[in-house]
C-alpha cells in the first residue's frame, strides 16, 4: 500500500497537470493574506460605529429640556447634578459621570430604557430606595435621561 501511494504521489509530482491544487491553494492563501494585511493597514477600527456611545442615545429625548425638567422635579434636592442650578443634594448619589456607570441604583443596567423606567417609578424596582415616585411621565423621563447621559460617558 505504501509503495502504491508513493507511486501515485511521484507520478502526480512529475506530471504537469492542467490544475495544480497545491499551487492553487498556495496562491489563494497568499492572496487572502495580502487582502487581510491591506485591511489592517486601512485602520478598520476608525471606520466602525461607536457602539458604546450609540447605546447611550435616547430616542426622542431632548437633553436641553431634560436639564430643565431635572430642575423642575427637584432632583437637585437629593443629587448633585452638574449643569443644573442649585443641584447640590447629598441624600442620593452624585449624578456626575452617570453615563460611565454600569448600574442604576445597583438594580438595573445603565441603559436608556432602564433609566427611563427607573425615573418613572423607582420604588417599583427597589422597595428600599429613598428615591420617591415623583410622577415623572415617560416623555419627561426620556428627556431627563437624554440630559443625564451627557454627564460623562463615551460621548
Amino acid at each position: 500500500m505504501t509503495a502504491a501511494v508513493l507511486g501515485v504521489v511521484t507520478l502526480w509530482a512529475l506530471a504537469a497537470p492542467a490544475f495544480d491544487p497545491v499551487g492553487a491553494a498556495l496562491a489563494w492563501s497568499k492572496q487572502r493574506g495580502e487582502a487581510l494585511a491591506g485591511w489592517y493597514a486601512s485602520d478598520p477600527v476608525a471606520a466602525t460605529p461607536q457602539w458604546q456611545s450609540m447605546h447611550m442615545r435616547v430616542a426622542g429625548g431632548d437633553p436641553a429640556r431634560g436639564r430643565q425638567l431635572i430642575n423642575e422635579y427637584g432632583c437637585g434636592a437629593c443629587h448633585v447634578v452638574p449643569g443644573v442650578p442649585g443641584a447640590r443634594g447629598t441624600v442620593g448619589p452624585s449624578l456626575t459621570s452617570l453615563a460611565d456607570r454600569a448600574y442604576i441604583a445597583g438594580v438595573l443596567t445603565n441603559a436608556p430604557g432602564d433609566l427611563t423606567r427607573w425615573l418613572i417609578n423607582p420604588p417599583y424596582f427597589s422597595q428600599d430606595t429613598a428615591m420617591p415616585d415623583l410622577g415623572v411621565t415617560e416623555a419627561d423621563a426620556k428627556d431627563m435621561v437624554a440630559y443625564l447621559y451627557t454627564l460623562g460617558g463615551f460621548e
